[in-house]
């Protein structure tokens, strides 16, 4: 499915037409060969394309990662002067704020193209069992997972489980307890319905709903309504067993995972899920609400984030190499430079580069550079005065990150190359590599935390260290005379230990507001750790949700739909 074209569903206002825009045509459609639902979707190839159009929708979901990094512990805002709603919870964070609007709208809009599926999966005719089978739990799957990013992060969420064949103005928003049930029953049924592996990479498959049922009994497991230590063991059970049954297996190296260098880097034995792109342009869209927007975009911008912009710098300028900073999203505080132990963690060498080199030759603030060399360099160890006065380029210590002399009040620190792509014009939203969802390195993590949590610390340990191996430097220390996969494990075992390692191992990746609120952590540590939230000291416990989109509530005038508390 990665090459493939994928179609848009257009016959029918989908559930979030109802919750927004009324009767409001959103999709212009041309239906230049006569077909309609009821003649189209009940064949076996008309279905197989409604099955594919789920796929797009998640790619406008994770092409934006305010929701998921502001206001943090490991991620704040580029200029250090900002103070981005979602990023210092000010009184700006209300119901009216645009990336909360949107997320809404597409978490709906996308369970109901599940919707739709599920329904026609009843009508089609003429098709394989086993095969309808499949498709049946691909879309139960995803309805799960858009439930649980929902209730995430809005909690009580109107819980639509049928199409929409005409538009309503009356819902209720669901018990966050009973959305929990229905997720589970999803994943339950897409577990027993999906196979184990798949010749069409992209689709989801049974680790999928998995590795995610397990994420949700542990996420279930720390809430007032939730099975405590019966959740976190059978979330435990889960993510053991998707990882000692297969058919996925980590990989040797951390790096290998990211290295754009090697050939089909991305199609490896770790990834469960990711959502797809291709060097095709042509089938690389992002759509919102099944339409492609406005100022086009056309591909992944993941190897945008996580960047400065080192475009005023003449000697680097518009460089392939370090590319377009998308400097309105999310980026890493000094704080999580801090994380690693950079002797003996070769995650972090894989992650970042700690030094920007000339791409002409020219001067920068009195210094001379030809190409080649180094224009920035960010020591491991802070360098003295001395140290730094003796290099012909630019040195930032460690506690240096806060402020860049290259741009006024924001931010410098080693740029990431994690997500890099190879010889990408200097543009946006035109990556052509995938983004991983799940991979088994978190279903690790899931286990260390599961098994925490239900009190057994010596399994904790055991999935814990799996990973702080893979993760050391191989060979000897020659200071120590140890290796750094001995010297990198553990012997005891917190939460925060768990959130550091999920740092080191899964930004950019996993959607870190949900990890530090599934824990418990987001007000302790963010307030700790990202020094605008500090500064603003506004984070408040009714912030572990968001508020719902205005949009909704003034457009529902058949029911009572109360905002969430706070806001």
């Amino acid at each position: 499915m990665k090459y493939s074209q994928n179609k848009i569903l257009w016959f029918a206002c989908l559930i979030i037409v109802s919750f927004t825009f009324g009767c409001k045509k959103y999709l212009e459609e041309s239906n230049l060969g006569s077909q309609t639902a009821e003649t189209y979707y009940i064949t076996p190839s008309g279905f197989e394309d409604l099955v594919k159009s789920n796929y797009p929708n998640l790619r406008f979901l994770f092409d934006n990662n305010t929701l998921y990094n502001f206001g943090t512990d490991i991620f704040s805002s580029y200029a250090v002067t900002d103070v981005v709603p979602l990023n210092s919870y000010n009184s700006s964070l209300n119901s009216s704020i645009t990336d909360i609007d949107t997320y809404w709208k597409q978490l709906y809009y996308a369970i109901g193209t599940t919707n739709n599926t599920l329904y026609w999966a009843t009508q089609v005719k003429g098709m394989d069992a086993t095969t309808l089978n499949t498709r049946t739990g691909e879309a139960k799957a995803l309805r799960a997972y858009y439930y649980y990013m929902l209730a995430e992060t809005f909690g009580d969420v109107p819980l639509v489980l049928e199409r929409a064949t005409s538009a309503s103005v009356s819902f209720t928003r669901t018990p966050e307890q009973q959305v929990y049930v229905q997720i589970i029953k999803d994943l339950t049924e897409a577990i027993a319905a999906l196979p184990i592996t798949t010749t069409d990479q992209g689709r989801v498959t049974k680790g999928f709903a998995q590795h995610l049922l397990a994420k949700v009994y542990l996420t279930r497991g720390y809430k007032t309504y939730g099975g405590g230590t019966a959740d976190f063991t059978q979330a435990a059970t889960l993510a053991e067993n998707l990882i000692t049954t297969g058919p996925y297996s980590l990989r040797p190296t951390f790096s290998s995972l990211f290295d754009p260098t090697v050939a089909n880097f991305q199609i490896n034995s770790e990834v469960i899920f990711s959502v797809q792109y291709s060097t095709n342009a042509a089938t690389n869209p992002v759509y919102y609400l099944g339409k492609a927007q406005t100022t086009p975009i056309v591909g992944n911008n993941l190897h945008q984030n996580f960047l400065w912009e080192t475009n005023p710098i003449s000697v680097i300028g518009r460089s392939a190499l370090y590319n377009k900073a998308i400097v309105t999203n999310a980026v890493p505080d000094p704080y999580f430079f801090t994380l690693f132990d950079k002797a003996r963690d070769s995650r972090y060498q894989a992650t970042v580069w700690n030094a920007l080199i000339a791409q002409a030759a020219g001067t920068v603030n009195g210094k001379t550079f030809a190409v080649g060399d180094t224009v920035i360099y960010y020591p491991d160890v802070a360098f003295t005065a001395v140290q730094k006065a003796a290099k012909k380029y630019f040195v930032f210590n460690p506690d240096e990150y806060h402020s860049s002399p290259f741009s006024g009040l924001t931010r410098t620190y080693p740029q990431f190359k994690k997500f890099r792509e190879l010889n990408l014009a200097y543009t946006d939203n035109s990556g052509t590599r995938d983004t991983y969802v799940f991979r088994l390195g978190e279903t690790y993590l899931i286990a260390a935390e599961a098994y925490l949590q239900a009190g057994n610390l010596s399994k904790a340990l055991q999935y814990y260290n799996a990973m702080r191996t893979r993760a050391a430097k191989t060979g000897i220390n020659p200071g120590s005379g140890v290796a750094y996969a001995t010297e990198m494990q553990a012997s005891t075992l917190t939460l925060d230990d768990i959130l550091d390692e999920r740092a080191r191992e899964l930004t950019g990746e996993e959607l870190r507001w949900f990890e530090l609120k599934r824990t418990g952590k987001l007000l302790s540590r963010t307030l700790a750790f990202n020094d605008e939230a500090k500064a603003t000291n506004a984070l408040k416990s009714f912030h572990l949700l968001r508020p719902i989109p205005q949009s909704q509530i003034d457009l529902n005038r058949g029911a009572s739909f109360p905002q969430n508390p706070g806001y």
